[in-house]
């Protein structure tokens, strides 16, 4: 006997492409395209459109479209003793492993747009500005972003031990294992995230909790895939991508039978659709009131304040004072300001204890009494 079947592989996500796949495969392809249209019409709208705000979406529905392509193309062509192109099922089996990673940068760029907006200040609302919290909010929101590296590196590093896997024993182990922390550590952020915002959901004032609804949604139904992939990932066959010929050809352990494929389709790429659709589909300006970009500023010393939005929109009367908007809008942040000019008292306290959140203390211009922001503004 051979090396290749002696070895026992991981049996491959979804199964190998039999010509069961060739009509869900074009079904998914189809329904990914569409799902770019929504994104189309949102984008089109100044009022809704968004530039990096859900930037893992888009190219995740276009990539799943080449995925199925590919997927529809094996299985058409399959024939029993064929050998499959080996880079062609490592590059689906990567996509499937790594693909819905995307929905929780997007989740947590959400998340960090409704949490900054609760510390900004909105005379309409009550609210006052709160630098220090907004400070650690988006540090905490840079961090949560770093964290899902650890699923996305184990999986890429797993993946490239596919190739040799087949012939050699020891990577098929390596294999085995890596994707189960892979999906482990996804899984396990997921959750963690889903509940950390259950909890805070009523606890911190000003927060959106229907915005935060629909990132519980994206990160509930996310959940479905990792579950799913630790499921059926103890599963090893006998082959990789040289087709058996003679029986039996499919066991069950090689998850190419048809309930196994049905299995697949509905807790695999069914949630995955779902959400493709879901974020495309959104006003996301609307239901985070944010701005095209999202929370992209890191420093308010450095970019200034943003002004809070209604309904995702600027609005007269919503956020930090007129002045302020004003000499953003122009590129003048209150830093640069600060050093033109050795007048601006009032600013200097904005600049060092406002905007670097190293100060809980706060000092606003519209705080500083009618007279005082009148001043500013013949100085600006």
């Amino acid at each position: 006997m051979s090396s290749s079947q002696t070895v026992r592989v991981p049996s491959l996500v979804g199964g190998v492409p039999t010509k069961a796949d060739f009509a869900p495969s074009i079904i998914f392809a189809v329904a990914y395209g569409l799902s770019v249209i929504p994104f189309i019409r949102r984008f089109i709208n100044k009022d809704s459109r968004t530039w990096t705000l859900a930037l893992g979406t888009l190219p995740f529905s276009i990539e799943r479209v080449v995925v199925y392509a590919i997927r529809a193309s094996q299985s058409h062509d399959h024939n029993l003793g064929d050998t499959l192109s080996k880079g062609k099922l490592v590059y689906q089996q990567v996509s499937f492993a790594l693909g819905f990673v995307s929905f929780a940068s997007d989740a947590v760029a959400f998340v960090r747009a409704v949490l900054v907006n609760t510390t900004l200040e909105d005379p309409n609302r009550g609210s006052v500005d709160k630098p220090r919290q907004r400070y650690w909010y988006r540090r905490a929101s840079d961090i949560a972003g770093l964290l899902w590296m650890v699923s996305t590196v184990s999986g890429g590093v797993a993946y490239s031990k596919m190739p040799g896997s087949g012939d050699h024993q020891d990577q098929a182990d390596q294999l085995y294992r890596l994707r189960y922390a892979s999906a482990s550590t996804a899984l396990f952020f997921f959750v963690a995230y889903l509940v950390a915002l259950l909890a805070i959901r009523r606890r911190i004032q000003w927060l959106d909790r229907r915005a935060i609804d629909w990132v519980c949604f994206i990160l509930a139904v996310s959940c479905i895939v990792p579950i799913y992939r630790l499921v059926v990932l103890h599963y090893t066959t006998s082959f990789l991508n040289i087709l058996p010929s003679t029986p039996p050809l499919y066991p069950s352990s090689s998850l190419t039978t048809t309930t196994s494929k049905a299995t697949f389709y509905i807790f695999h790429s069914l949630p995955e659709l779902i959400l493709a659709w879901t974020i495309q589909t959104l006003n996301l300006r609307k239901v985070f009131n944010t701005g095209p970009f999202g929370d992209w500023r890191g420093s308010d010393r450095k970019y200034g304040i943003v002004q809070l939005r209604e309904k995702g929109v600027y609005v007269d009367g919503v956020g930090v004072p007129k002045v302020v908007e004003e000499k953003e809008n122009q590129g003048v942040t209150p830093e640069r300001e600060q050093k033109k000019s050795k007048g601006f008292g009032i600013f200097k306290k904005f600049s060092r204890k406002d905007s670097d959140g190293s100060d809980g203390t706060t000092t606003r211009p519209s705080e500083a009494g009618a007279d005082s922001n009148a001043d500013l503004v013949r100085a600006v």
